[in-house]
Formats: C-alpha cells, structure tokens, sequence
C-alpha cells in the first residue's frame, strides 16, 4: 500500500482508509488496484457530512460469496465514522470500456435503505444487470486528481475512455441537481456550480471550492448568495433556503446548462 499518500489525506481519514484495505484483503484476494478520489484527496473533506469515496480494480469477476462479504463488510464500516462509496470495477471492464460502465459491486448508504425490504442477496442480484455512468466522473476524478492507494496509475488500465463520456456523467448528475434542490438544497447548489465550472473553465472543484469559482463570475448578487449560503452550510453553519431563491437558481442554472 501507498502509505506515503496518507500525508496528504485529512488526517481523520487515514486510520479508517487503511482499516478498510486491510480487511478488504481478507475477503478477496482478487483486487489489485485501489484508490481514493474525492474530497479526501481534493482538499474539500467535511468530517460531519464528506463521504470516503474508494474505487477498487480486480483481475477477474468476484464469485457471489466475495461479493456478498464485500457488501457485508461495506454494511460494517461505512459511517464508523464515516460513509463511504466504494465502486468495483475489473480490469475487463476498463480495457473494453463502454459508457455507462457495468460494476461489480457498488455501495453507499442509500444502498444501506434498500435493505429494510430486500435481503443482501436481492440487492446483489440486482447489480448484476445495472449500470452507472457516474462511474465515468470517478475515472475522470482519480486520473485528474485521485490518488493510487496500490496497483497501476488509472490511466495504465482504461482504455477508450472519452470527455463525452464524463460530460455525459456530470450532465445527468446536474440533472438529479435541479430536481433535487429544495430536497437538498445544499448538495445541490455546490454540485451544480461544480457543473458549470468545468462546463466553462475545464475547472475539476472540490464543493468547498465552489463559492469561490462563483463569486469570480457574473452572477446576479441574490443567486451567489444562494451559492454562498450553500458553501456556509457545508462547513456547517445554519442556513435556511427559501423555496423562491431556490427556484430562481433553477431557472439560471437550467438555462446556461441546458439551453436546448
């Protein structure tokens, strides 16, 4: 493992990075490539409300009982104390790629829901037919500013990759922005600055970065305000948003991301 990337890793992070590595190793012996992207290594990290964002590569298809103990240990882990999103890929997958990418398995905590009316089982029988196209903005992030934990460099293994396909990956996220703002305004707000900063600038930001992209642009005072407010909450103050204030973001950020 490289333990000399753990110096540049929020130092909360690092125990339970390489805790999960370890006992990862126990349950399949078939990964041999792993990173971290994200917050952790982008420099955005929030210890209240950041997720540990980890993708692994292994040299062949994972048997059901691998995958099912993966999920168990993923069920363990993650939010002690932090959550985590882990993707994995194999080496197959990235050699043929394709937009959107198939998966081995896939966790977060919204995978953690399902389980109050499907078993583990079902729920791994069902990823076998799914895909993700954000799996694209996680290559394109762990190429341009992740970090390799073991294994090869990213860009040594994926072969075909395309800037369609990452702009295509952040497009249907913004998408899932606009109609998720009042739900999670915050989220929201700072992954679609994201969106436009990379749509205008070529800019990869870390959400805490976003108000800052923001204010150098010209934008109407009471939508950076919006912007602002978001930034404030994700450091953690209180904010309220306002259903109008909201709205009018929506309306602005539709018409420059999606003008058609």
């Amino acid at each position: 493992m490289n333990r000399d990337a753990f110096a540049d890793f929020p130092e909360e992070t690092s125990s339970f990075i390489e805790q999960f590595v370890c006992e990862l190793a126990d349950v399949t012996d078939a990964i041999q490539h792993g990173y971290v992207h994200g917050s952790v290594t982008m420099g955005g990290f929030h210890p209240r409300h950041s997720d540990v964002d980890l993708l692994f590569v292994c040299n062949r298809d994972l048997t059901g009982a691998e995958r099912l103990d993966l999920m168990r240990l993923c069920l363990t882990k993650s939010t002690q104390p932090y959550p985590l999103e882990l993707t994995v890929l194999t080496e197959r997958a990235l050699r043929e790629w394709v937009h959107p990418s198939p998966f081995e398995v896939h966790y977060s905590e919204q995978w953690r829901t399902r389980l109050e009316e499907e078993t583990i089982e079902e729920l791994l029988e069902e990823q076998r037919d799914m895909t993700d196209p954000d799996v694209a903005a996680h290559l394109k992030v762990i190429m341009e500013r992740g970090c390799v934990l073991f294994g090869n460099p990213m860009r040594e293994l994926l072969v075909g990759f395309e800037e369609a396909n990452y702009l295509d990956a952040i497009e249907q996220d913004a998408l899932g922005c606009l109609g998720s703002l009042e739900n999670q305004p915050v989220y929201s707000v700072l992954n679609l600055v994201r969106v436009m900063a990379y749509r205008k600038d070529g800019c990869l930001l870390a959400k805490r970065d976003a108000f800052d992209w923001a204010r150098r642009q010209s934008i109407r005072s009471d939508l950076l305000h919006v912007v602002q407010k978001a930034a404030a909450a994700y450091e953690g103050e209180d904010m309220v948003f306002s259903r109008s204030e909201l709205i009018e973001f929506n309306i602005y950020v539709h018409q420059r991301l999606f003008p058609y």
